[in-house]
């Protein structure tokens, strides 16, 4: 007996040194979960009932399809705290927002299977009436695909539910015109054991504005969350100032997008910009950069949303 168990000791060391070679003692081999991962996750510890409250989202939606996405440039992973950077929508393409009747509702789910892991995350809103521009979107674009954007009332925080490579589809619409009322509702579904990440991007909305060329200052302008940096006339130039931030834009994220081929523009880490290991970015084309405001005076790159060309 005692060589038999001895045997089967043995045998599972041995498949785990090959399912976890980096390190036996940071694999479950039973369940799947490393106790490194467990690690980082740590202990969780339950909330006030504020935030378990079941009317937390906006009635506000921003709706993308995936056609206005600009497939020439990288879309953006999240980083490590589940963040967004902007995504890149075609020229003249912008976002544009569902006021829902009621508060939408977000729902996911996850199951075990035999072989793989499933799961589903599904968004829903209530449109009021049977307008024309709802009946247009209910037969045009069920069975479309997109990303979508929600937002938590308590945070005043957008959400961002899908990908290129993994969008939601509009599974399901459904009117109704009778004695009860006139709605249309709208079924967003993804099949993914991914979950909604945080955005932090810029919301496309009006035209980018191109920062005077040559110029030291990046001038923010309001409601305007994306600026071209274009190349110098002769020479590479720094922007080493900034202007039109004020108070209420405290945490508001702006990206800049480079569109130099040359004498192109560079901003550096120092005591305005507060940049990923120090590192100056280079308004090249093709390159992007998100900057959280911090305060008037700091802007602070968002990890992850750099793109640098050469």
């Amino acid at each position: 007996m005692y060589f038999l168990l001895s045997a089967v000791v043995f045998i599972i060391a041995i498949i785990g040194l090959f399912a976890c070679p980096d390190s036996l003692l940071g694999c479950n081999i039973a369940g799947g979960t490393s106790l490194a991962v467990m690690a980082v996750i740590g202990s969780i510890d339950d909330t006030a009932d504020k935030y378990t409250s079941g009317s937390d989202l906006s009635y506000q939606v921003y709706v993308v399809d995936v056609s206005q996405i600009d497939r020439t440039k990288v879309f953006p992973s999240p980083n490590i705290n589940r963040e967004v950077a902007s995504i890149p929508m075609l020229p003249g393409e912008y976002m544009h927002y569902f006021e829902a009747h009621t508060i939408p509702e977000y729902e996911s789910s996850s199951e075990k299977g035999d072989i793989t892991t499933t799961g589903t995350n599904t968004l829903t809103i209530v449109m009021g009436g049977m307008r024309d521009k709802l009946l247009d979107f209910q037969e045009e674009h069920t069975g479309g695909k997109f990303i979508v954007f929600f937002k938590s009332i308590q945070t005043q925080g957008w959400m961002i539910l899908g990908s290129l490579d993994s969008p939601v589809v509009l599974k399901k619409s459904e009117g109704k015109h009778n004695k009860d009322g006139r709605y249309i509702t709208f079924t967003f579904e993804r099949s993914s054991v991914i979950q909604y990440h945080h955005y932090v991007g810029a919301f496309i909305t009006v035209p980018d504005i191109v920062n005077a060329a040559d110029s030291d200052t990046l001038a923010i302008k309001p409601g305007v969350d994306q600026y071209q940096i274009p190349a110098g006339a002769a020479a590479t130039y720094a922007i080493s100032k900034i202007s039109g931030i004020t108070e209420s834009d405290k945490g508001r994220v702006i990206t800049l997008i480079g569109t130099a081929s040359s004498n192109a523009a560079t901003i550096a880490d120092g005591s305005l910009f507060t940049l990923v290991d120090g590192t100056t970015w280079t308004a090249k084309a093709g390159s992007r950069i998100s900057l959280r405001i911090l305060d008037t005076n700091t802007l602070v790159e968002v990890d992850g949303s750099r793109v640098q060309t050469a």
